[in-house]
């Protein structure tokens, strides 16, 4: 997982005080810039007229590119780049491609769009049930916390569908499930930090059921697992 990993990192020294122009800073922007990828890969099929963008989760998979890795690289690029005009056309079409891969229930998924069709689980090809890629919460969320980085707000046509699919999915109680993690922890937090950073209103009842949530599953000892 580099590009994930480096982008991580970009993102926790950013927020550590480390200024862009650091050495280790510039060399790993730099680096996720190379990762760009600018060909077709299996979700052009749904999606044949969107010019490619995105970033993986590895080295040498064209193919495969994925919402989740890209707008997390794109947050990490936005936060760790000394002079992101230079670079304005790639991040710019890491946005295009990302925000072109929103499904038609307003959510989206890791490395498709409208991957939904349930019945291929049922080929007996394995025992995850992975053989679809349906739109998520984690991901959605992931794609509004990059939205508001770079200054898109509760307005844009894109996020009114993400949110309005985030309303319809919370759980009685408050949380968010999560496909990528491990689960409603995973959900929970990646949705409220998405909702932060894009501009919601923090003390709105769905929010603060979510919070309350959260607090509520903390372990005796201090930490929180599932």
């Amino acid at each position: 997982s580099p590009i994930w990993d480096t982008a991580l990192a970009v993102r926790a020294l950013t927020a550590a005080g480390m200024p862009p122009e650091h050495p280790a800073m510039v060399k790993a922007s730099e680096w996720l810039l190379t990762q760009q990828i600018f060909k077709p890969g299996d979700w052009s099929v749904k999606c044949p007229d969107l010019p490619p963008g995105g970033w993986a989760f590895e080295f040498v998979n064209n193919w495969y590119p994925d919402v989740d890795d890209s707008s997390m690289v794109l947050v990490a690029l936005k936060e760790g780049l000394a002079d992101t005009a230079k670079h304005q056309a790639a991040l710019q079409r890491g946005i295009n491609w990302c925000l072109g891969m929103q499904s038609k229930n307003g959510g989206f998924a890791s490395f498709d769009k409208d991957n939904t069709k349930e019945w291929l689980n049922a080929i007996p090809f394995g025992d995850l049930k992975a053989l679809v890629d349906p739109p998520t919460e984690d991901i959605t969320a992931r794609i509004l916390e990059m939205m508001g980085a770079f200054g898109h707000g509760l307005d844009h046509p894109v996020a009114v569908r993400a949110l309005a699919y985030l309303h319809e999915t919370q759980r009685p109680g408050g949380p968010w499930w999560g496909r990528w993690g491990v689960n409603y922890l995973y959900g929970t937090w990646s949705v409220l930090v998405a909702l932060k950073r894009i501009g919601e209103d923090m003390s709105r009842p769905y929010v603060r059921r979510a919070v309350d949530w959260v607090k509520d599953h903390q372990n005796l000892d201090g930490g929180w697992g599932e």
